[in-house]
This record gives C-alpha cells, structure tokens and sequence, in this order.
C-alpha cells in the first residue's frame, strides 16, 4: 500500500471513522488536498459521492475547477453533486466576511446532503500543515488550552481522515501518480492572516528552526491530551453545581476553588466568553443581580436568587445584547477581528466590511454592544449629513425580514456606530489628524 494511502487507512481506523466499504460524502474543491483525499478514500474501497460547490468567485477559474472536479469525480467516485452559490446575497444578509459566508453555505449544503443519503458522514481534506496553522493563528488570536488543539478527526458528521499528513506528501502522492489538480490563485494571495502564516511567517520558521514541525506537532498532541483530562475533570467537578440547565453560581463562588476558571469551562459550550464569565460572577455579587440577562450568540442565560438559567435561543431576539470589549480581542465573536493600525496602513473601505474608528471612541470607558434592529433605529451614515432609519437602509439594500432581523449593530453607549457589513457611521471617524487607528472588520 502506498504511504499516503497508508496513512490515511491508519488515521480511519485509529480514529474509527469509517467502516470498511462504507458510503462517504467527499468534499472535491478540484484542489491538490480534495483530489487526494477522494482518490485515497476510492482506492481504499470506499463508495465516494464527490461534492462540489461553485461559490462564482473567481471568474473563469472557477468554472475551471468545476470542470476539473467533475471530471476526477467521474473517475474515482460513484456520483458527483454539484451547487452554485450566491455569496454576496448571503454576506448582505447576514453581515458576515465571504469566507465565513463560504463556509456557511457550503457546511450547511453538506449538513443537507448528508441528511439526504441517510446521516452519512462527509470527509473533507484538511490536513497536518492545516491543523498547525490553526493552532498558531488561535495562539496569536488569544486562546486557552482548547484553540491550541487544532482541529478534530471527527466533528459530528464532518470527517478528516488526512490530518496525519502533510502537503508536501500530498503533493508527492499526486505526481507519483500522475493526478493534475486545480490551484485556487487567491491563496497565493498574502492579503489574509492564514495566508500570511502560511506563504512568509512559517516557511521562515522552518528555515530557522529545522524541527519547528516536529515539535509544533508534539505540541498539538500534548495539548489536546491536556484538554481531554481538563474535560473530564471539569465535567466531574461541575457536575454538582449543574441540574440540567440550571447552574448553582452562588454555591461556585463561595465553593469552588478558581471559581471564574471553572464557570468559563462550564460556559463556553454555550458560547459564553471569558467577559460574560466576568459580568455574570460581578452581577451574583451586587445587590441589583435579580433578573439580569446575558447573551451569547446562541444562548441566553439568566440570573435569578443565586441560579443561572440557560436557554438556546431559536429566534432572533431583539433584547439581545452582547458586550464587547476593543481592548480585548477575546471578547469578539468569532467573525470579527480587530487591529491598530498606523495612518500608512489606512485604506477606506466603501463596502461596509470593515469599520474605521479614531483613538478617541475609547475614551471614558465606553460601554459597546452587539445587537440586532430595534423600532426607531437611526445611524448618522458616514459621508451623509444627518441621520437615517435603520429600516430604510435595510429596505434600500432590498433585505428581507429575515435578514433584517438576523443583522448585527455594534453600538457605543447606545449610539449605533455600523451597520456590520453594510454601513458605517459618521461618529469617531478617522480624519486627517488621526493616528493610531482601530480597524474592525469581518473576518476574511
């Protein structure tokens, strides 16, 4: 057996993530790692439906990889799917950054497909080099033990059998084969983070440090043993503080030793950050803590006579408010990024993905919030004179209810300062006198 398809026969059967013979979903972008991974899976024996998405991105090139992809999967898997996406409708919609409306469009396709084959797993090609630079952007983002452990071998339905291997064995695995595959140009591109990391920062690493691999992945493993012990202990230790959905703080606080710590790891499953972990342990302890409420972006929590209440939150809520802190990346969901940037670096941004603010929007300890439309919103547009019905923008940009609701406002002191992804305001503008200037931005 070659050793890349070694590898990856070794990775399923370690991890159990196929039964020999089985049906499996293959997510075929017609790039090196998605070529492989079919061509692996087809030629280990196992029933392939190749699944392509066209997300209409890159022109030509992107009718190119469709071609291609269709043309392996004739080859090497027993039916091909294919679904053409409209990225910018979804971005308008739901104030995100194209990658995270790629991702979205294309896991929840794949969540659909699998529905329909019966809840068959999809196996996608992320691998070894991908998993490391997971792990540095999360270290370099701020993270705990968890975002240190890179990806997972199965997430629900979502399979990677290649994450043992690296890309240059991929890529050695093809040309000994003599397999073509397509490259996608814009990840040649160093214009985003993780193509920073991966084209400048890590090769210059390993130029410098010739193990830097070895012991980035030993790294990895460690920390994902560590993670898995801290799970089980604080799923021991928890459990007599929780009864369903209701979690004992005031018994936490006066108990549990490292008290925060503990209500974090408890939390953040549902989607709770270190700041809310912070409000709601201060909120216990005030005399005002009676019904206060906190809110992730899929749970609310309550606070009621020393008990939190959890609830997933099915709707959209128009109560829904969640703090953020600029001065604490951590704070911020995951689809935003801030950074500080010096006037040379200042580049307008007129399609509402990014909004610009001077030094000055942090001054007095200024309270910001994430939340959705409410009756009566007004934003002073940047570049208008006066202000303008949240509702009438919506309107213009022709969004429907759903999408109205479902999109997010960063606010100051209550002040709406953007529209995300749409508009920014006139508040706290940069102007020529700024300097070191706050960027946030959709994650790329």
């Amino acid at each position: 057996m070659n050793d890349f398809i070694g590898k990856v026969n070794d990775c399923i059967s370690h991890h159990n993530l196929l039964t020999p013979s089985s049906r499996v979903i293959v997510a075929l972008s017609g790039g090196a790692d998605s070529v492989a991974l079919l061509v692996a899976l087809h030629d280990l024996g196992y029933d392939c439906i190749a699944a392509h998405c066209d997300f209409h991105l890159r022109g030509e090139e992107s009718e190119r990889d469709r071609r291609y992809a269709e043309s392996v999967a004739a080859e090497y898997a027993s039916c091909y799917r294919e679904i053409h996406f409209d990225v910018d409708s979804y971005k308008k919609a739901h104030g995100v950054s194209t990658e995270m409306a790629c991702r979205d469009l294309r896991y929840d396709w794949f969540r659909t497909l699998s529905e329909e084959y019966g809840g068959i797993s999809v196996a996608v090609a992320h691998h070894h080099d991908d998993n490391i630079e997971t792990m540095l952007l999360n270290l370099l983002r701020g993270t705990g033990i968890t975002g240190l452990t890179g990806m997972k071998y199965r997430n629900g339905i979502f399979l990677r059998p290649m994450l043992d291997c690296r890309r240059k064995e991929i890529e050695r695995f093809l040309e000994e084969r003599q397999i073509g595959f397509m490259t996608d140009s814009t990840n040649l591109i160093s214009d985003v983070k993780r193509n920073k990391l991966r084209n400048i920062i890590l090769p210059a690493l390993r130029d410098e440090f010739p193990d830097a691999d070895k012991g980035l992945s030993t790294t990895l493993h460690n920390m994902c043993d560590t993670a898995s012990l801290l799970e089980s202990l604080v799923e021991k230790v928890s459990s007599q503080y929780i009864n369903e959905s209701v979690i004992d703080i005031d018994r936490i606080i006066t108990e549990a030793e490292e008290a925060p710590t503990l209500l974090y790891e408890i939390l953040k499953r549902y989607g709770f950050n270190a700041t809310h972990v912070s409000d709601i342990i201060s909120a216990q302890r005030s005399s005002t803590r009676s019904g206060k409420r906190f809110f992730s972006l899929s749970h609310a929590a309550t606070l009621s006579r020393g008990k939190l209440y959890i609830r997933e939150i099915k709707t959209i809520d128009s109560d829904i408010e969640i703090k953020i802190d600029l001065s604490a990346p951590a704070t911020l969901p995951e689809w935003l990024e801030i950074e500080h940037i010096g006037r040379d670096q200042f580049k307008p941004d007129r399609t509402g993905n990014t909004l610009y603010l001077d030094p000055s929007a942090l001054e007095g300890n200024p309270e910001f919030m994430l939340r959705h439309r409410r009756d009566g919103d007004r934003i002073n547009p940047f570049g208008m004179k006066g202000s303008r019905l949240i509702n009438d923008i919506f309107s213009d940009a022709k969004l429907n209810d759903d999408s109205k609701d479902a999109t997010w406002l960063l606010t100051r002191n209550g002040v709406i300062l953007w529209i995300v992804g749409m508009r920014a305001s006139s508040h706290f503008a940069v102007t020529p006198e700024s300097t070191a200037i706050i960027a946030l931005r959709l994650r790329p």
